[in-house]
């Protein structure tokens, strides 16, 4: 062990010294607050700016969902109104179109809309019937594979429900626009469906003579 003796300058000299580090470090120290309080504040900064951005683009999605929707509406109210047209232009000869087809016809119900426990199930926009057979007519001013995929479906439900209006008789599905291509017409064919598209100032049922059509029956219960 060193047992020099230690003057009281050094005494002096030491503790200035250590004054010396302990101010530096308190300057060390003061810095980094004022860094971490600048850093700090950006951030305050940054989540704020974000809030912002946030709430600015929840207005801009609610407007533009009141546009969209009004859109919506209005190209639905558009489409009705091209489907009644449509509906408009072949239900004075549709009657006849079938009869000539072999199916006797007498009734033209349009846009039944059926029930089942109080909920809609399906709706037809024009459903064809006698005694003994129905045509339910889909009618579109664009026809499109979709229409005719729904339509299917439409008619399996139909068969289901046995509504009083169809019970007992043969159904037969068919399929209008006003415009139709020949690749959607011959989709249609093909599943069974008739087709019935413009032909002049008239329409008329594209089906070859040889069609034979799909049916539906109601099932027993």
């Amino acid at each position: 062990m060193d047992l020099t003796p230690i003057t009281y300058e050094q005494v002096l000299a030491l503790f200035a010294k250590t004054d010396e580090q302990i101010a530096e470090n308190y300057k060390q120290m003061a810095e980094t607050d004022k860094r971490l309080e600048k850093l700090m504040a950006r951030t305050d900064e940054q989540i704020a700016e974000t809030d912002e951005l946030k709430t600015e683009v929840g207005k801009q999605f609610i407007v533009m969902s009141k546009k969209i929707a009004a859109l919506t509406e209005q190209v639905s109210g558009i489409t009705d109104t091209l489907g009644r047209f449509a509906e408009e232009q072949i239900r004075p000869s549709i009657l006849r179109l079938f009869r000539e087809k072999g199916i006797e016809l007498e009734e033209i119900y349009p846009r039944v809309n059926i029930k089942k426990n109080g909920q809609s199930l399906l709706e037809i926009d024009l459903l064809l019937v006698n005694a003994m057979n129905a045509v339910a007519v889909e009618v579109k001013h664009s026809l499109r594979q979709k229409d005719v995929e729904d339509h299917l479906k439409r008619l399996a439900k139909l068969q289901e429900s046995g509504h009083r209006i169809i019970q007992g008789t043969t159904i037969y599905g068919a399929i209008s626009g006003i415009i139709v291509t020949n690749e959607v017409a011959q989709y249609a064919i093909k599943k069974g469906l008739y087709v019935i598209k413009p032909k002049g100032d008239n329409v008329e049922i594209c089906n070859e003579k040889n069609f034979k059509p799909k049916t539906w029956g109601i099932k027993a219960a």
